[in-house]
């Protein structure tokens, strides 16, 4: 009798990705206000931040390390080995010592960074506060609050020292009048008092405070820090790295709130770091220059020695002139002994600092040795000359070598008395730090900008989650997109059915005021409440399904004594208002979508209460029933069913006394007073009304009444809230799904559709109630605009007549 598959909805929709953009903005310019709102509020607080928050400067010098040369061209070996600083120094090295104590605790002492001051703030109120602060003319108090610096404060400490038991501990200075104070120790004991600009000493605490401008009762905090820790911690604000690899370009950086005092420590490390390697390479030079002069006798003995051996022979042998591989034997030997003697000199060095059993005096050893033997093996190749041609070329050898090495010696002991005495070390500062014009951060621009675009995300972001979850469906584009059904009308919000409602409710209020009793259900049939329980244990036995509804046997119904307020019809009352438009809209689709329908009943329904499901019944049945069409109203709404207040109907005598055989069906639907138009109320308030509307009485009942009319509308009640409405909708040929705009989110219209779904229902499609009519907007506004437009007028006797 059902089919089972939910009508295709219109066309198909264009690709995923088009709807998902179409959505997004949809959504955004919905929920414009919201996302704006949330923007600016970011792009404020992310202004206010990069206003208030502490600025940070950095200033940078460049240092170069260059490798020590030698300028003596004579004995290259000798000058290398006595190079001073011995050979180019790692530039990972040099960073370890520009952070080292000996270069950093200068700078501590130069700057007295081994204590700290500071106001007493509120977090980020005083930062707003300083704003509006000139330095010199301290802030007035804001909300009462004495002991806090609100801006415009001046507080200089030139020097102080403390016991061993202060070190650490945050001091508390409260200024007084005139430039007097009060210090107190960490547990607000009093220490001393002073005057700004004369050392004060007390408590084992000395010190001087050099300028105080400040509010009476305004707090600061001095903090002595020890030596070790102020060393460290500047020495841990260092940024030193090296430009590039293997350069010997080191970069030396600062950073700080202070841009003056940034750019002068920096440049006070890089200038003691030269200071440093200077004296070290005057140190250096000392050292060699006292070795080399203690080596300067014995090669000058050595000398002489040989030019006298030198001398002697050539008196007792004469003049000769040597061959050509006499001249071989002559230049080979004596680069062999120039290395010899180096290396010699080399040893004598190491010497001073290593004992004769250390591997550096090992290796020079070793090297002496194979020199030794490379220079035995050549003398070996020259054993044809005469002995006395050998004699005399090893004689003029020792002569040259001595000589050569001696006047090495000298010309290198002259370089190092110039060296020692303007020496300049290997380390040039290439550019002074300069004092920085803008802070390295917060970087407002980045900070702006990107608080700009996470205002704009954050908004969008919570527009999205708040159609989601927090806010119902209002587009029926979106609801046919999304859950494959048609949207059969768009019914606007009247305002007019609003304002009678209420009028309606305030007349039941005045009403329930007056003093009244209960009374039992009764009818022309049945006086009294106790026929009617006792009538429902005779026959319910007897009815189809009587197991289904045996749970109502014992039940006593009890209603008011008097007839609920009557509600007014909207397409009786105001015909050309919007929403009878949009119900008139309705009406013509649905009569499409009953055309291949199983039969006529149709149920509607809807996800949750308050949807306005009964207004769309009652109206809409009275919009069928003046196109010409016999149309039967059904309340199956048996727990709170509130037809009846739209027609004036007694309560009694409806569905329920139908189905439990306390009525007939000719008694059960009555006239309503509008043409073509009958209603069955729900009649009296069952304990189970599931069972009973499951039961097999209903559905003969309802194809019976099928048969009498054009169409059977019946009202359910909320789908999500009990199972009445599943159990319509099965046996109803077609079902509409009644939803509030905004009130449901597509969690529960999907829940709603599945149950619809699971209890066999042939969906022919849904209803958008209660839109609001946005003049330009979407959601079919353009027509109710216009029909609005077109309807406003009343026609005058001359439009009649034409």
């Amino acid at each position: 009798m059902s089919t089972y598959d939910t009508l295709d909805p219109s066309p198909a929709p264009g690709s995923d990705e088009e709807e998902v953009v179409r959505d997004l903005i949809r959504i955004v310019f919905e929920q414009i206000w919201w996302v704006l709102g949330i923007a600016g509020t970011v792009i404020l607080l992310s202004v206010i931040y990069a206003k208030t928050a502490v600025h940070i400067y950095s200033a940078d010098a460049m240092i170069q390390v260059e490798t020590p040369t030698s300028s003596t061209s004579s004995a290259a070996a000798l000058s290398a080995l006595t190079t001073v600083g011995g050979s180019a120094p790692r530039t990972d090295a040099e960073i370890e010592i520009i952070r080292s104590r000996t270069v950093v605790e200068p700078v501590v002492e130069q700057f007295k960074l081994n204590f700290w001051t500071a106001e007493n703030r509120v977090p980020y109120i005083s930062a707003v506060s300083r704003l509006f602060a000139h330095r010199g003319k301290p802030l007035a108090a804001w909300f009462g609050m004495q002991s806090y610096a609100w801006g415009g404060e001046i507080f200089t400490v030139d020097s102080i020292t403390v016991p061993k038991s202060l070190d650490g501990v945050k001091l508390t200075l409260i200024a007084g009048n005139n430039g007097t104070y009060q210090l107190l120790d960490g547990n607000r004991q009093p220490v001393l008092s002073g005057v700004a600009g004369e050392p004060a000493t007390g408590g084992g605490v000395t010190l001087l405070v050099k300028q105080l401008v400040a509010r009476p009762g305004t707090e600061f905090f001095v903090t002595r820090i020890n030596q070790l820790d102020a060393v460290l911690g500047l020495a841990g604000g260092l940024q030193v790295s090296e430009k590039g690899h293997d350069t010997g370009i080191v970069q030396l950086s600062y950073s700080g709130v202070d841009p003056k005092l940034i750019t002068a420590i920096t440049n006070a490390v890089a200038l003691s770091y030269m200071h440093h390697r200077t004296e070290r390479a005057q140190e250096e030079a000392s050292k060699m220059l006292s070795f080399l002069n203690s080596e300067l006798p014995h090669l000058r003995d050595e000398l002489k020695r040989s030019e006298t051996a030198l001398s002697e022979y050539q008196a007792r042998v004469g003049t000769f002139q040597p061959t050509q591989e006499a001249q071989v034997y002559l230049s080979g030997g004596l680069q062999y002994e120039k290395e010899i003697a180096s290396l010699r000199i080399q040893r004598s060095q190491l010497l001073q600092r290593f004992t004769p059993d250390s591997l550096e005096v090992q290796t020079i050893d070793a090297q002496i040795a194979a020199m030794g033997r490379e220079k035995a093996r050549f003398e070996d190749r020259f054993k044809t000359l005469p002995g006395t041609e050998r004699q005399a070329m090893s004689l003029q050898r020792d002569a040259k070598v001595a000589e050569e090495v001696y006047v090495a010696l000298l010309n290198r002991i002259q370089e190092l008395s110039i060296t020692r005495a303007g020496t300049i070390g290997n380390v040039h500062i290439v550019d002074e730090a300069l004092v920085p014009s803008a802070p390295v951060k917060p970087k407002a621009a980045l900070i702006i900008s990107g608080g700009t675009m996470l205002g704009v995300i954050a908004g969008i972001g919570f527009a999205i989650v708040r159609r989601k979850f927090l806010t119902g469906v209002a587009d029926p584009d979106m609801v046919e997109r999304r859950f494959r059904v048609p949207v059969l009308g768009s019914i606007s919000y009247s305002v007019e059915q609003a304002r009678a409602d209420r009028l309606a409710y305030e007349r039941k209020q005045a009403r329930l005021q007056r003093p009244q009793g209960w009374a039992r259900l009764a009818s022309p049939s049945m006086p009294n409440a106790t026929t009617l329980s006792g009538f429902m244990r005779r026959v319910i036995p007897r009815l189809p399904g009587a197991g289904a509804v045996a749970a109502v046997r014992e039940a006593s119904v009890v209603l008011h004594g008097e007839h609920t307020p009557t509600r007014p019809l909207l397409v009786k009352m105001n015909p050309f208002d919007v929403s009878v438009e949009g119900l008139r809209g309705l009406r013509s689709a649905l009569q499409f979508g009953l055309v291949d329908a199983p039969n006529r009943i149709v149920c509607l329904t809807s996800p949750a209460p308050s949807d306005g499901k009964s207004f769309l019944c009652a109206n809409l049945a009275t919009l069928l029933s003046e196109s010409g069409r016999r149309v039967l109203l059904i309340d199956a709404d048996l727990r709170r069913g509130r037809l009846a207040q739209y027609f004036g109907s007694s309560p009694e005598g409806g569905l329920t006394e139908l189905l439990t055989g306390q009525i007939d069906v000719e008694t059960a639907a009555r006239a309503t007073g509008v043409e073509g138009l009958h209603f069955i109320g729900a009649g009296a308030y069952p304990p189970n009304p599931s069972e009973i509307l499951a039961s097999s009485r209903f559905s003969h009942v309802i194809h019976r009444l099928e048969q009498e009319f054009d169409i059977v509308l019946v009202d359910t009640p909320p789908l999500l809230a009990v199972a009445d409405a599943a159990v319509v909708a099965n046996i109803a040929g077609s079902t509409i799904l009644v939803m509030r705009a905004g009130i449901h989110t597509e969690r529960d219209i999907d829940e709603s559709l599945k149950k619809l779904r699971r209890a066999r229902a042939r969906i022919i499609g849904t209803v958008m109630n209660a839109m609001q009519i946005k003049r330009g907007g979407r959601y079919g506004s353009y027509d109710y605009a216009y029909a609005h437009t077109y309807t406003v007028s009343m026609p005058t006797d001359e439009s009649k007549d034409e």
